[in-house]
């Protein structure tokens, strides 16, 4: 019976310590919401919104190719390796790598500063006052490059010794260094160029912040880097090898996000006054909320303990590892799949409604966001199963499913914007989310392990009621009690965007209290993994 309550606690592992993850990542994305606020009513869905999303683009593409996941998860196994040498020999490995890193990103950076003028033109189309406001702009910001992927080796390391606080404030910097910006700097300027171009410089700061923060832990934690130059270094050959199929993989989906944006600006471009490129940036971020919090940081949490396992040759716990991580994604995720397309506008105006930000710009944004909804928890096992197939130190598979997502992805692009307009690019990166999803389970079941289909549609089966309950009461808060309650609200002298703000988290708070009571009535796991240890406590001092 030991045995057997160990067992349980090591397969619910990854999403035991995904919790406290999540918990801080939360956080983070509550932030973030503020910071797209202030983004929102600031700038609205203009030109000078439309440049700077353009621009920030550039910079988060190579970093979420690079510093989000290829890099990091590429370095964990062979920190990981080279730590069964001795701390000494992890932290030279550690060293060796981020110096050629700095090398390679100093070349890289300075490529695109003289690249930028010209291809960045013909990328985004427009007036000439458009464009070169993104070139500046994106001069600016492109340094995050810079400072994002140094971050995540330094977080990489603080991960493969369990800690996972510390990394993940990151996040939580830079969107502080948003807000600084926008309430301390940003009121004493009156031209929006100029407050564009300040946020611009801000966020850099804040970027720098992130990098110095991750070194001084890793060096509190004794893993700071022996730094050096040797390019000939096995751990340098290793990385790159794991990487190259990696960055393929990942530059396939981030080519076609700069794909998108040249859709997009031709959308914009053909449709004056739509918004197309903000109102697509501002839907994918609502929906990074929760694939943020859940699929980022079971990701996280689940890369550890496979590497673990297969560390100690305890390779039988994977199935049920993995096939626990993917019904607790799922646990998690479908409800906010739900909770979106249900209460999509007014998600909407309770955070960006205000200022230049008007009804046109919310039913602009919702026409992206019931796509993007659809695919909250395909996007979110994609991460973990990524992460998964890195811990077998296999980056070419990821590679074979992008390729095919990308060809996929381009061809619906150019079926879809002559109807749909810049929500067929939506519907398309959300088809092929599902198609990436189907091959990562097919190739990984063949290959490495199974993934036990039995366990997961038996505890799909389970939420039903949970799914069923959850739904009915965001409908009846819409379409019975809605109209009513935003009537009064406005009685009160409430603005739209408090009332919004006033309705959706009585909605959701209802609808997230049922959807728990009801799981605790059927006695799911999942409900056991988030509050077994408050109930425990709580039964203990009754």
């Amino acid at each position: 019976m030991k045995n057997s309550n160990q067992e349980t606690k090591k397969n619910s592992g990854s999403a035991s310590r995904s919790i406290a993850l999540s918990f801080y990542t939360f956080l983070s994305r509550i932030l973030g919401l503020v910071r797209d606020h202030f983004m929102a009513v600031t700038f609205g869905t203009g030109l000078v919104a439309s440049a700077f999303s353009v621009a920030y683009r550039f910079p988060n593409m190579f970093r979420n190719l690079l510093a989000e996941g290829t890099l990091s998860q590429s370095f964990m196994p062979i920190f990981s390796e080279a730590e069964k040498e001795g701390v000494v020999q992890a932290k030279k490995v550690a060293g060796v790598i981020l110096t050629t890193l700095f090398s390679f990103l100093s070349i890289f950076v300075g490529l695109f500063y003289l690249a930028a003028p010209f291809f960045v033109p013909s990328l985004v189309g427009g007036s000439k006052e458009y464009s070169d406001l993104v070139i500046e702009l994106s001069l600016i910001l492109f340094f995050l490059i810079m400072t994002a992927s140094l971050a995540s080796i330094f977080m990489a390391i603080s991960n493969s010794e369990q800690k996972f606080f510390v990394p993940s404030l990151s996040p939580i910097v830079l969107n502080l260094a948003y807000l600084i910006v926008f309430v301390f700097i940003l009121p004493f300027y009156d031209s929006i160029e100029e407050k564009v171009r300040i946020l611009s410089y801000g966020i850099v700061a804040g970027g720098i912040t992130q990098l110095l923060i991750q070194a001084v832990y890793v060096a509190y934690l004794g893993f700071s880097p022996i730094y050096g130059f040797d390019f000939k270094h096995p751990a340098i050959k290793k990385i790159a090898t794991l990487m190259i199929p990696a960055i393929l993989g990942g530059g396939f989906y981030q080519i076609g996000l700069l794909i998108d944006i040249f859709f997009a600006n031709y959308i914009q471009n053909q449709n004056p006054g739509l918004g197309a490129v903000v109102s697509l940036d501002y839907s994918q971020r609502l929906i990074q909320f929760p694939t943020g919090i859940i699929g980022v940081a079971l990701a996280t949490t689940t890369l550890p303990t496979l590497l673990n396992a297969l560390k100690s040759d305890n390779k039988e716990i994977i199935p049920k590892e993995l096939s626990n991580v993917i019904s607790f994604t799922l646990f998690l995720t479908l409800p906010a799949s739900i909770g979106f397309l249900v209460l999509g506008r007014e998600i909407i105006d309770s955070i960006y409604y205000g200022g230049k930000w008007d009804s046109n710009s919310t039913d602009t944004t919702l026409n992206a966001l019931r796509f993007y909804a659809f695919a909250i928890p395909a996007y979110s096992l994609n991460k973990i199963l990524t992460s998964s197939f890195y811990a077998f130190q296999d980056t070419k598979t990821p590679l074979k499913a992008n390729i095919t997502a990308f060809v996929l992805n381009l061809f619906l692009n150019i079926m879809l914007i002559g109807t749909l307009k810049h929500a067929g690019l939506a519907l398309a990166s959300a088809t092929c989310s599902f198609v990436t999803l189907g091959l990562l389970i097919f190739h990984f079941s063949k290959k490495y392990s199974s993934i036990e289909g039995k366990i997961i549609l038996r505890q799909l089966f389970r939420f039903i009621p949970s799914l069923l309950v959850l739904t009915s009461c965001l409908i009846l808060m819409k379409f019975f009690i809605g109209n009513n309650f935003f009537q009064y609200l406005y009685e009160l002298n409430l603005s739209h965007a408090n009332s919004s703000r006033i309705y959706v988290f009585l909605s959701i708070g209802v609808a997230t209290l049922a959807y728990f009571f009801i799981a605790y009535l059927f006695k799911l796991e999942e409900f056991d993994i988030i509050f077994g240890r408050v109930l425990k406590r709580f039964r203990r001092e009754k």
